[in-house]
């Protein structure tokens, strides 16, 4: 079996050699192998598809039932695991026929780099303006008008993939499709990942890194580096509903466009009437000035409106905030975000954008309603979609007595929950102390965790984010260190009541 996928590196060749001679130089004081166990290092793209850990590889943990009763061949010595009789990988095309039951990269060591880069300040490299790329030429425009036109075909994907013209019938062509690839991995109703991966090769054997990590990026292994049915289909249903989303931003770009066009034409038939009325001798301005009065009470009549009218056609045709479908948030330019993930609760999705007007639809109630973009070009406009990956953060109270070792454990159980759900979050931000309150004798840590979706897709990231704010409650409340407000003892004062007045003196019969 193989498994190259898994040992991919975001990082230079000449980076993978300095990591690799590093490694060589620690693994010289360890404990000599076991003869007839040659190791295999590996690299593994986690979450963020970034150089992570290099590792020992081993059979996975979970095997098929037909060797479910022999023995484990595998040895494990100061930590390292081995496996015996890897195939050579480098001019071998994937067996995928052969293939039988899930290879799992078992990650053991990190490579120097990736544990000096964690202890590193986490920061983005910016964006030089000087590296962007030339203006396409008439033959790429070309292309590009020629890939929309397959966007309206009925196999946008492809003839083997089947009709997809419909959601269902995507749907529908997704799920008869992952039936044919499960005749590659006979025994297994489960497809493993390098059926896929085969993909991944050219024509002439070469592998294609940067199509892998893209496949990865799509479809989402799980830790036994396979493919559900239900994930399979997800990730169909998701390109599917790109490429929609996609074809009608075109469409609606292209009808922008015309109405600015015929806009632009009209002032140039304009100027070009007032040259060939000078060409011909025929004076114009007498008539501009005999409508001078009418034009500068009309200035003064609609001038505002007309400002505003302008500063909303200019935010469509230049600056662009949004496009049909996506997720954003209009806001005051000095409003504050919320406490609470995400940070602007009301959101709106884009229904449709015109040069004047906007259709916004209330994504809480679907209440839809229209709005001047004269009026949206003073606020600031939050585009969910356009960000990058949700950051999400918990708070975890504690007690003030835990241990290091009982917050340590905590953490631990964190990043074991994210290996265990690939698909839903990328990779642990940070984990630090928030909050601490001697007087109530509590500690709050805070986690900061990376979604792999942005909050476009908002109501399953904040799903997530309650099963894991659970999760960690749970494992809290095991290892007793989960804080617990004390009950607060409200003093109640009555004041003394005076004494009953006899019923003789108010005039009243007992």
């Amino acid at each position: 079996s193989w498994n190259r996928l898994r040992t991919l590196s975001n990082g230079s060749e000449a980076e993978r050699n300095m990591d690799k001679a590093a490694d060589e130089e620690e693994t010289t004081t360890e404990t000599s192998q076991p003869p007839g166990r040659p190791s295999v290092e590996t690299k593994s793209i986690d979450s963020d598809f970034s150089e992570t850990e290099t590792s020992k590889v081993s059979k996975p943990t979970r095997s098929s039932p037909e060797k479910a009763d022999e023995p484990p061949q595998m040895f494990t010595q100061e930590n390292e695991v081995y496996i015996n009789d890897l195939p050579e990988l480098e001019n071998v095309e994937p067996p995928v026929s052969t293939i039988q039951e899930p290879v799992q990269g078992v990650l053991r060591q990190a490579s120097t780099t990736v544990q000096i880069k964690s202890l590193l300040d986490r920061w983005e490299e910016p964006v030089n303006k000087m590296d962007k790329e030339e203006d396409p030429s008439i033959h790429e425009i070309l292309q590009f008008r020629k890939a929309l036109s397959f966007l309206d075909d009925t196999h946008p994907f492809s003839l083997s993939f089947g009709p997809a013209n419909t959601r269902d019938l995507c749907i529908k062509s997704a799920k008869n499709l992952y039936k044919r690839l499960l005749g590659f991995s006979p025994g297994s109703n489960v497809l493993h990942f390098d059926v896929l991966g085969v993909l991944a090769y050219e024509a002439d054997g070469q592998f294609d890194e940067h199509k892998a990590k893209g496949m990865v990026r799509l479809f989402r292994p799980d830790k036994f580096d396979e493919v559900s049915l239900l994930a399979f289909v997800q990730s169909c249903d998701g390109v599917y509903k790109k490429l929609r989303y996609l074809r009608a931003s075109v469409g609606n770009s292209t009808l922008i466009d015309y109405v600015l066009e015929n806009i632009f034409n009209a002032f140039f038939y304009f100027f070009l009437a007032l040259a060939i009325m000078s060409v011909l001798k025929l004076n114009p301005w007498t008539l501009l000035v005999s409508l001078s009065t009418i034009l500068v009470s009309f200035a003064f009549a609609v001038g505002p409106s007309a400002a505003k009218l302008i500063a909303g056609m200019m935010m469509i045709a230049i600056r662009r905030p949004y496009d049909l479908g996506d997720r954003i948030s209009i806001v005051d330019i000095t409003g504050k975000p919320d406490p609470d993930d995400p940070g602007y609760r009301d959101t709106w999705l884009v229904e449709d954008v015109n040069l004047f007007t906007t259709t916004l639809r209330l994504s809480r109630t679907n209440e839809v309603s229209s709005c001047n973009n004269g009026s949206l070009a003073d606020t600031r406009i939050v585009n969910h979609n356009r960000s990058n990956n949700a950051s999400v953060t918990i708070l975890l109270p504690m007690k003030l007595s835990s241990t290091h070792d009982e917050v340590q454990v905590v953490k631990s159980a964190i990043e074991q929950y994210i290996q265990d759900n690939p698909r839903i979050w990328a990779c642990l931000v940070n984990f630090r102390v928030a909050k601490v309150d001697p007087n109530m004798e509590m500690i709050v840590y805070s986690a900061k965790l990376q979604h792999v979706k942005n909050w476009q897709d908002l109501l399953p990231i904040l799903q997530n984010k309650g099963d894991l704010e659970k999760f960690c409650t749970e494992i809290l409340m095991q290892l007793g260190i989960q804080y617990d407000s004390p009950h607060s003892n409200t003093n109640i004062y009555v004041k003394e009541m005076l004494e009953q007045v006899p019923t003789e003196a108010l005039g009243m019969e007992t």
